[in-house]
């Protein structure tokens, strides 16, 4: 008589692993050595269920199925792991390959199909797909592509467009410097270092002369003349030095 085959059903959706267990169970060929819910309880019981195989959900309450596989490889590495998942992402499939895990099923499969899945594990097959076994290096194929991409591209500087670009915003700012020059504002030091005549625009501001032969009150003129401020219309007193 052919010895049954044990299985350890590890999954944290209580719902689920009842229905595997019934699923399970209906095999002739299959006996549910225990049903846990986490990884430390799978880990724990282990070695006292004594299963041929134990099929594992991916995502855990206190792990995963790839550390289910981890720990199982190193203390009982005749046991085989099966992980069963609704997660068929890139990231996960590699982990699980990486794990020492027998396979990898998505729970979009029929009951029948892990059944036949359960089987084929037990007896040594590898369920992987090819993506599952190439995914983790093939991603690192792409990050050092990318990253070698980027060290030519910083290498051979910025490109003729991008040259072309600062050229044409530089000739730009200086042409609008050109049309409408920075004024100096009052206290600015260049303010300070210019002509009086020149100061405050074209017509004269408020430190420089408005009409021809102005001056400060209380200055000398080219004649030696003094002037003082204005007391009438007039535009000053003229008093002999």
């Amino acid at each position: 008589m052919t010895t049954p085959l044990r299985v350890l059903i590890v999954d944290d959706e209580r719902l689920f692993a009842e229905l595997m267990r019934v699923a399970l169970s209906s095999a002739a060929d299959i006996v549910v050595a225990g049903v846990v819910h986490d990884v430390a309880a799978a880990i724990a019981q282990a070695p006292a269920l004594q299963p041929s195989l134990v099929l594992s959900d991916y995502h855990l309450p206190d792990g995963t199925g790839a550390d289910v596989a981890r720990a199982l490889r190193r203390s009982l590495p005749d046991v085989s792991v099966l992980v069963l998942t609704g997660d068929p992402s890139p990231s996960v499939l590699a982990d699980v390959a990486r794990s020492g895990a027998v396979g990898h099923l998505t729970k979009a499969r029929g009951l029948d199909e892990v059944v036949s899945a359960v089987r084929s594990a037990a007896s040594g097959e590898i369920l992987f797909a090819e993506r599952a076994a190439t995914a983790a290096p093939h991603r690192a194929h792409q990050r050092a592509d990318a990253r070698r991409a980027a060290h030519d591209a910083r290498a051979r500087g910025p490109s003729p467009a991008r040259r072309r670009h600062e050229h044409r915003r530089i000739v730009g700012t200086a042409r609008d410097l050109a049309r409408d020059p920075p004024r100096a504002r009052p206290g600015d030091p260049a303010e300070a270092r210019r002509p009086l005549s020149t100061r405050g625009g074209r017509g004269g501001g408020a430190d420089g002369p408005r009409h021809a032969g102005d001056t400060a009150a209380g200055s000398v003129t080219h004649s030696g003349e003094r002037t003082c401020a204005p007391l009438s219309p007039a535009r000053g007193m003229v008093v002999k030095a």
